[in-house]
């Protein structure tokens, strides 16, 4: 009888556990979130960060003169993450929703496109890691393996897709183009729901 009753004592606590971990993955819920990252709030902390990464776009087109983008898509988006690391005991991110920005500059060469990012990395080094205002940056090209493609979220709570120069997809591009090239700045997360 003892043993039942420690048993039960268990279940229940253990079922209390659960039943708490479950409301806090669940909370707040999306139509709440959604309504965050569209608040006024986040959209002046959204411009402060778009305005970093355009400027940085720009210091792109004037320092590689003969860089000709195609297009400069702008990718902006806040996801939920409460599901992120479910399983790992350090998970990368916590909170409730990020919102994070990023731009993608495609273009192409008309030589070899390694040739290119050698010229690029010589006249227009782009920086280790983080640079002074918080953008990580990478420079790929397609390859028989890898074609180059904006990165997207498959279920964000909130997105929006800018484009400079019209709405052709990257398919599109390539056809018309022939191999395409792709400097992509990712900015750190600009507003968290934690």
């Amino acid at each position: 009888m003892r043993s039942l009753r420690r048993w039960t004592k268990d279940a229940v606590g253990l079922l209390l556990v659960f039943t708490v971990v479950g409301l806090t993955r669940v909370w707040p819920p999306k139509w709440m979130l959604r309504r965050i990252a569209a608040s006024a709030e986040v959209r002046a902390v959204r411009e402060a960060a778009e305005e970093k990464l355009l400027t940085r776009v720009r210091e792109i087109e004037a320092g590689v003169p003969w860089l000709r983008p195609l297009d400069v898509v702008i990718r902006d988006e806040c996801v939920d993450v409460r599901g992120a690391g479910l399983f790992d005991a350090n998970p990368p991110r916590r909170g409730a929703m990020t919102c994070e920005m990023s731009a993608f500059i495609i273009f192409s060469v008309d030589g070899d496109p390694e040739d290119a990012a050698a010229e690029i990395h010589r006249s227009f080094p782009l920086p280790d890691g983080l640079s002074a205002v918080g953008i990580r940056e990478s420079l790929h090209w397609d390859t028989d393996e890898r074609k180059v493609a904006p990165d997207v979220s498959h279920n964000p709570i909130w997105d929006r897709v800018t484009r400079r120069h019209g709405e052709k997809s990257v398919e599109q591009l390539r056809r018309e183009n022939g191999v395409l090239c792709m400097w992509a700045l990712y900015g750190q997360a600009y507003y968290m729901v934690v």
